[in-house]
């Protein structure tokens, strides 16, 4: 029985380090989007917390100091720019933490010859890949191009630029790594031309 308490702690405690590396990797490497829904609290000025879905545009609308810009940042330099903000004007030594209450969905468009053409949902932990996403669409059909798809990407400067992907290479080279995609992305399964 000892040994099973024995072997129960060290499960639980090896469970919440994994857990707490995930959310330290989040808190750095996680890029605020919109409709992320945040809780943010100002240390000892309960008065300041809030709860915000980010805003389309890409704002948080926060007590006394107002419209704040977020998206695009990560949570640790989105609680430094609000801690900027707040010891700016109205307070000495701001204390601000964010977390993220819920993320927003990641999503593609798959066209084409898929199964089931339309949008795919990804949640936040799991990478967003070409495979991965036609898989969610139901595969491809029998008459699918599968050695040329093309992901449409818009770029931050307002451009798209297209992809053209060899799924074929993807799923049956083990040498070829799968195509990440980003949220947003379009695939288009052409048909074979037989």
């Amino acid at each position: 029985m000892a040994k099973l308490i024995s072997l129960f702690t060290t499960l639980t405690v090896l469970m919440l380090s994994v857990a707490n590396v995930y959310a330290a990797k989040v808190k750095t490497s996680y890029k605020l989007t919109p409709l992320d829904v945040l809780n943010i609290k100002v240390f000892q000025e309960p008065d300041l917390d809030t709860v915000y879905k980010i805003s389309a545009d890409g704002n948080v609308v926060l007590p006394l100091i107002g419209r704040v810009s977020v998206a695009g940042l990560s949570i640790s330099d989105a609680q430094n720019k609000i801690k900027e903000l707040y010891e700016k004007d109205y307070l000495v030594h701001a204390s601000v933490s964010i977390f993220v209450a819920e993320y927003a969905p990641r999503r593609v468009y798959v066209t084409g010859q898929v199964l089931r053409p339309g949008e795919v949902l990804f949640p936040v932990e799991e990478e967003l890949t070409l495979s991965r996403a036609i898989a969610n669409a139901g595969g491809v059909t029998r008459i699918a191009k599968k050695s040329a798809i093309n992901v449409k990407r818009k770029l931050a400067n307002g451009t798209t630029r297209v992809f053209e992907i060899d799924l074929d290479a993807i799923l049956n080279d083990k040498n070829v790594t799968d195509f990440s995609l980003q949220d947003g992305d379009t695939i288009d399964v052409k048909e074979s031309a037989f």
